[in-house]
């Protein structure tokens, strides 16, 4: 699958999540995790590479600057209250935003890609993105143990060797905040 397809495909799965997340804000962190790993993964295996294009460079800053306004409305609504009678509108002002993001790249710069990145290049991405995106999404980071609880006095999950990097890790794309 090129990349293009590869990143659409992905955007529908994100429209998908967000209209659960409207319903159901328990959804909502199922939204975010998947919604910060494509960014993270469309900036490494798409972004990375579209900016080096003269053509392309202009639109590629500003879909990874559009990121970066995204992370920092999830970190936001992640910080928010669930049970707050306002939650609703932090999951809205997030899905919109992210909704008008994903129609920009669709109908402007795929298209531009389509034309600019060469055909073997597309599938290799696309590959590539499918597999991190893939591998990224399959990591359950387990919860820290309330304070002062026996079990689990480490409140961060410990790496081991072969386990893929976070989102907004080092070297993860152009664009990665840190949270």
């Amino acid at each position: 699958m090129n990349i293009i397809d590869a990143l659409v495909a992905h955007h529908e799965q994100l429209r998908s999540l967000y209209a659960r997340a409207e319903a159901d804000p328990a959804a909502f962190d199922e939204y975010t995790r998947q919604l910060g790993v494509h960014h993270t993964m469309e900036e490494k295996y798409f972004y990375d590479f579209l900016v080096k294009l003269p053509e392309a460079e202009a639109e590629a800053h500003d879909g990874v600057n559009e990121h970066q306004i995204i992370e920092m409305i999830m970190l936001d609504s992640k910080r928010f209250p669930r049970d707050h009678a306002l939650f609703p509108v932090k999951v809205e002002g997030l899905g919109e935003y992210t909704n008008h993001h994903l129609e920009d790249e669709e109908t402007v710069i795929f298209p531009l890609a389509r034309q600019k990145l060469a055909t073997g290049e597309q599938e290799r991405l696309g590959g590539l993105f499918v597999q991190a995106k893939d591998a990224l999404l399959g990591v359950v980071l387990p919860e820290a143990a309330a304070a002062g609880s026996a079990r689990g006095a480490r409140s961060t999950p410990k790496k081991g060797p072969g386990k893929p990097p976070t989102p907004g890790s080092s070297g993860l794309g152009i664009g990665g905040l840190k949270e």
